[in-house]
Order: C-alpha cells, then structure tokens, then sequence
C-alpha cells in the first residue's frame, strides 16, 4: 500500500455477506441509482415501441446498438457509484465524475466484454455466463484507474476466491430465476410497457449486484478510498 495511505482507517464494507451489505448501502446511492434505473428503462422502452422484428434489417441494428450504449452509460454512473458507497452516501454530480474521468478505458473494456458476452450467446448460454462470471469486477477495475483491468479482475477473484464463488453461485441463479420470469412477464405484459417494467426490475437488481461486487473489489485491494488524488492506478494491496 501506498505510504501516503499508510495508516488511513478502511471504510467498512461488508460482514458475513456482500450481498445482505450490499442490499442496505446500495441506498446510500439511491440519488444515482433511481434516476438511473428509470431513464435507462424508459429508453429501453421507447427502443422496443416500434414493431421491430427480425426482418426489420437496419432499424434492428441500430435499436441494439443504441440500447446497448444506453445500458453501457447507465452501468458505468452505477458501478461509479458502487465504488463509492463504503464511503458514505453518492450524488449523481460524483458519479458522473468519475464516469467522465475514466471513460476511454471504461468504455474500451465494455466494448470487450460486450464481444465477448455475445461471441459466447453464438456459442452456448452457459459460455456467455461464464465469461460475465470470470469479469465481475473488469469494468470496476477500469473506473477505478487500473493499468490492466482484466488482470486486475483475475487477481481479485484469486484474493477472495470462496467470496467470489458463493456470490457468483447466488448471482447466477438469480439471473436464471430473472429469465424465467421475464419471460412470463414479457408473454402477459407485451410492448413497451412490458420491457419499462421488465428494465425497472432489472436496473435496480443490477445495481444491488454491482454495489456487492463494488464491496467485494474494495475489500480484496483494501481501498481507503476511490478518489484519484489518493488511489494511484498502481497501488498495490495491504499485506
């Protein structure tokens, strides 16, 4: 750890469970994660209010890609908000701070992931599961300011192997569960107001998951703090 850190009190980030901790200090960032949550669900609406159908050729790619940067945008002002929850509570002006910082890498690796998540779709769900498995903590590491971030995230899976695990056994089955019921709700309520209600719920569980792998990333490097003046990209973890 940096000398400059030495000595500086941790914040508290979880106890027995990240995501218990993570369910009540994600409020904490209620000024972020509501506007958030709901504008990108609405965008996510108005995006499927036209019949778009498979045939419908260009106007289908250009509604996946601006969803897709629709999601990507709204992920980064969360996860930015997530690393800042141990610290005490987050107002959109902070968030979108850091966002606006380190947006270049941020948006490179969500680039990457995104490849990755969709090459592994074409291949098999369960492959696309594991590469999202294998990055939680990739786009964090990328807001945080650090050089590699997928080595990064690699290395925090190794410092907290059995907390990653369990989290990820728990995440992976509620992200099943959320299929399943999308389905349903999608087959009940169809259209627009369909997918509004669908991204609502979506958005906020989303945000409870990033707030618990924001707690995870902070606890595995012993982060005092987020901010850039005192977290040098290359600080290395307490002993």
């Amino acid at each position: 750890m940096s000398a400059d850190l030495a000595g500086t009190p941790l914040p508290r980030t979880y106890r027995r469970s990240a995501l218990a901790s993570a369910f009540v200090r994600m409020w904490r960032a209620w000024a972020v994660i509501v506007p958030v949550v709901v504008v990108n669900a609405v965008v996510q609406a108005l995006l499927v209010w036209p019949d778009v159908t498979m045939d419908s050729g260009w106007l289908l790619v250009l509604t996946a890609v601006a969803s897709a940067l629709a999601f990507v945008s709204a992920f980064g002002l969360v996860a930015s908000a997530a690393l800042r929850v141990p610290d005490g509570r987050v107002d959109l002006p902070a968030a979108a701070s850091g966002l606006r910082v380190r947006w270049i890498p941020y948006g490179l690796w969500a680039l990457a992931l995104l490849a990755a998540f969709s090459v592994g779709l074409l291949v098999n769900p369960v492959v696309a599961l594991l590469v999202l498995a294998l990055t939680p903590f990739l786009l964090l590491a990328a807001l945080d300011g650090r050089g590699n971030a997928l080595a990064v995230d690699l290395r925090t899976i190794g410092r907290r192997f059995w907390r990653w695990l369990v989290t990820c056994v728990i995440v992976g089955g509620a992200v099943v569960l959320g299929t399943l019921l999308t389905g349903v709700t999608q087959f009940f309520l169809r259209g627009g107001f369909g997918a509004l209600v669908v991204w609502l719920v979506v958005g906020l569980v989303v945000s409870w998951f990033t707030v618990a792998w924001a707690l995870i990333y902070r606890r595995a490097w012993a982060l005092p703090s987020v901010d850039a003046a005192s977290a040098p990209p290359d600080l290395e973890p307490a002993a």
